[in-house]
């Protein structure tokens, strides 16, 4: 049973006097409107309308369905004219985080295109590869890369991210190739300390069996964009999200090692403030990214998207 459109009925009955007249605007018989009628009765179990030959009136208890109805129809068309305007005339700041390298790389260079889509919207985008506290920052959304540690954050997952062991030709010609996940522990691992047990790195084989190694280093950062340098510079390998690497892999200036062995992906989450609903802004934004996210060589075969 369509209970809003015998709510819609009953309405127009009420308020046009009569069932020949709603049923001419809905270009039915009188018979189908007044079967409409008398089937929310027999749900409500209860008399709405008193009929006569000519006319009908309201029982006390069709006067109350009545009111409850036009308050909650009349709710129905703000909230579709409020998402219309919303979508045609989006306007206003979003506060927007992400780590340095994924704003650098995957979300500054979509600006454009989301600004000829949403030209009155402001964004104020705020960098760093540590966990923004949202609530004191003001930060309506952050994407995160890496399992969330904190439970009360409302979270979305877009995707999941792969990674790759990468490095320098030089690096390689110095110091030789690895084979397998433990001739890492003969080489310098470049580790980046904004995840838990970073100096452990996973793989699955050919076998679909775990491997971990924990590796050992002489430079670590919380910093993605000081690892790229530093494995540009042939300081050592690293274990890192490949979208990171996409450009200096596809032109050369790095490669990927250990390929016959596949390393765990981290989940790509947007998280907004706790115990607060995204805003059609907000929901918005993310739609837009992850939809671009998903048509980008460097993102579209290791993030699939999880939309809701």
């Amino acid at each position: 049973m369509d209970r809003l459109r015998l709510m819609e009925t009953f309405v127009r009955v009420v308020e046009t006097g009569n069932f020949s007249a709603v049923a001419r605007q809905a270009h039915t018989t009188q018979s189908a409107i007044s079967k409409q009628v008398q089937a929310l009765e027999a749900d409500m179990g209860v008399l709405l309308l008193v009929r006569s030959t000519r006319s009908h009136s309201l029982t006390e208890a069709g006067r109350l369905y009545y009111d409850r109805c036009r308050h909650v129809l009349d709710t129905l068309e703000e909230a579709r004219i409020e998402v219309h305007r919303a979508e045609h005339e989006m306007s206003g700041l979003l506060r927007v985080a992400a780590p340095v390298a994924f704003g650098r790389i995957h979300i500054v260079p979509r600006l454009a295109a989301y600004y000829s889509r949403y030209p009155k919207m402001r964004i104020d985008l705020q960098l760093d590869d540590s966990f923004v506290d949202l609530v004191a920052a003001g930060i309506d959304v952050t994407f995160r890369v890496g399992e969330l540690k904190d439970s009360r954050l409302i979270a979305r997952r877009i995707g999941s991210v792969a990674r790759a062991v990468v490095v320098s030709a030089d690096y390689l010609a110095r110091h030789g190739t690895p084979k397998c996940p433990e001739e890492l522990l003969d080489h310098n691992c470049l580790l980046y300390t904004g995840i838990d047990n970073f100096n452990e790195w996973t793989f699955v084989d050919t076998r679909n069996k775990p491997r971990t190694v924990r590796v050992r280093s002489n430079f670590q950062s919380n910093s993605s964009e000081a690892l790229r340098q530093a494995v540009m510079e042939g300081l050592g390998v690293c274990y890192s999200p490949t979208w990171i690497y996409g450009r200096d892999i596809r032109e050369g200036s790095l490669t990927t090692i250990l390929n016959d062995f596949k390393p765990s992906t981290l989940p790509l989450n947007v998280v907004y403030q706790p115990e607060r609903r995204p805003s059609i802004k907000v929901n918005s934004f993310v739609d837009f990214f992850t939809d671009t996210f998903n048509q980008d060589p460097d993102l579209s075969a290791v993030i699939r998207s999880f939309k809701a």
